[in-house]
């Protein structure tokens, strides 16, 4: 049993304390979810707020606490696309060079791009546009794989299709990624 599993089940038996726990332990991860998919730092900090108040109100209702953090990042996405429904994304560059907000594990796979501490501004700007670029799907196929880390088992769960739709919106969207990058005039063998 994960540690989470274990504050998830102490929160069920009726200890109040470990809700906080659990807040503690995932918050900073919901927020950058949040920020990647918005690129706004107070909406995702909206999200944050509703998406725990959601998490608080309807916990009883997980049936297998090992499926936690899927279920918790469901209700942040689904947060995060109610607000965004009604505008594009403003991704801000602050969050994606480490040190500035970032966490550092900020990167493109495969043949795409990678983002480093000694990125220029001009280059996390195009990133920044060739993301802003991407359907909501594949936006969020590529912040959740890429930025978030998430195994593609647990990026279908989240994004609540089959293991081959995931894949599929994953590659897609990592191609738009490359061909954003292409139409903004990056070389990608020099990026």
């Amino acid at each position: 049993m994960t540690d989470t599993e274990e504050v998830v089940r102490r929160f069920l038996e009726g200890e109040e304390e470990a809700f906080s726990q659990i807040v503690r332990t995932w918050e900073k991860k919901v927020y950058n979810l949040a920020w990647r998919m918005l690129g706004n730092r107070e909406e995702a900090q909206d999200i944050v707020q509703d998406t725990f108040l959601s998490v608080f109100k309807s916990l009883k209702t997980l049936r297998d606490p090992g499926c936690f953090s899927t279920w918790l990042y469901r209700i942040a996405l689904n947060h995060c696309r109610a607000r965004g429904r009604s505008r594009t994304p403003e991704f801000s560059l602050d969050g994606l060079m480490p040190g500035r907000g970032g966490d550092g594990a900020n990167r493109f796979s495969g043949n795409t791009a990678a983002v480093h501490a000694g990125d220029s501004l001009e280059t996390l700007d195009i990133i920044r546009k060739a993301l802003a670029g991407l359907s909501e799907n594949h936006r969020t196929a590529v912040v959740l794989k890429e930025y978030v880390g998430l195994s593609l088992e647990e990026l279908a769960g989240v994004m609540d299709c089959p293991l081959s739709t995931a894949k599929s919106r994953l590659y897609q969207g990592l191609r738009e990624v490359q061909r954003n990058l292409v139409r903004l005039g990056v070389k990608l063998k020099d990026f």
